[in-house]
């Protein structure tokens, strides 16, 4: 089905022409309808769809009955926003506990009103939740990490991690993760500090050339761990573990990553071991007023 405008139902209102991001809808001889040699740009975002009063309009694989639902009444006022916010933590210690499925999936879910770039589905989500699984993965990355020292106090190696991966990888490498890998951290004999002995590990990856799909991951990415926190999970971004699995060909396969796909960024999560008393409160200071 492509899209298309019901004329007995539409009411010509043109709301629908006043939403639509790419201006693929058009108004002549009272009549609304897609415009040809437009259409093929459809966001398919829906927001025709959700603006029209009469369920008029229907765009190719969007549905009122499975993908459209009314807006809930409740409305999130700023300050319960701001405390929810606050309240949440990056977790790095977890119970000895697994996460059931169905809190699982429904984190997944949250991802459905996640905003995006485009082409949304072109980023793939692993759930990793198995610790074992996760564990046989650790020895892989442990030693990748430990080669960083190596990589950076080598003149060539530093100008290939400038010249292939540009100068943020770099210095993310040169001035983060370097330190703390000479000091051993990333050795198992210091316990888990890659993936801090999490049940579970959710893995956004993509194919290398998919549209917006690094974008669309770290704000997939985002609305998880706020998810899980609504749910009374702990999470924590982690970029260690997708570093691995695109460095070692043995770790993507653990992970049943394709390997024409990159990992992005991964979110572990877990049960809260330890109870924060006190929020962090990071100003933010290279804000520019324009007015």
């Amino acid at each position: 089905m492509k899209n298309k405008i019901e004329q007995k139902l539409c009411k010509k209102c043109k709301l629908c022409i006043e939403v639509c991001p790419v201006n693929i809808i058009g108004f002549e001889e009272e009549k609304v309808f897609f415009i040809p040699e437009r259409e093929a740009i459809c966001l398919k975002c829906g927001q025709c769809m959700a603006i029209c009063n009469t369920k008029a309009i229907k765009i190719e694989n969007i549905s009122y009955e499975n993908q459209l639902f009314d807006l809930p009444e409740n409305k999130i006022l700023y300050n319960d926003l701001i405390g929810f916010l606050a309240n949440r933590r990056s977790v790095r210690n977890f119970k000895d506990k697994p996460v059931a499925k169905e809190m699982l999936q429904k984190i997944i879910d949250s991802l459905a009103f996640a905003p995006f770039g485009s082409s949304p589905n072109k980023v793939n989500i692993t759930v990793v939740n198995n610790r074992k699984i996760i564990e046989s993965a650790l020895p892989f990355i442990s030693e990748f990490l430990d080669n960083i020292v190596k990589w950076i106090e080598n003149p060539f190696m530093r100008f290939m991690i400038k010249f292939k991966k540009g100068m943020e990888t770099y210095n993310t490498i040169k001035n983060h993760l370097y330190p703390i890998a000479k000091l051993g951290n990333y050795k198992l004999g210091y316990g888990d500090r890659i993936t801090r002995n999490a049940p579970t590990i959710l893995i956004f990856h993509a194919n290398k050339g998919a549209e917006e799909h690094t974008n669309n991951s770290l704000i997939y990415a985002t609305y998880a761990i706020l998810a899980a926190h609504s749910l009374g999970l702990g999470a924590s971004m982690i970029g260690l573990v997708p570093a691995g699995i695109n460095k070692i060909q043995k770790v993507k396969h653990i992970f049943n990553i394709p390997d024409e796909n990159e990992a992005i960024i991964s979110v572990i999560i877990g049960y809260q071991k330890y109870k924060y008393k006190r929020a962090i409160k990071r100003d933010k200071e290279n804000i520019n007023w324009i007015e």
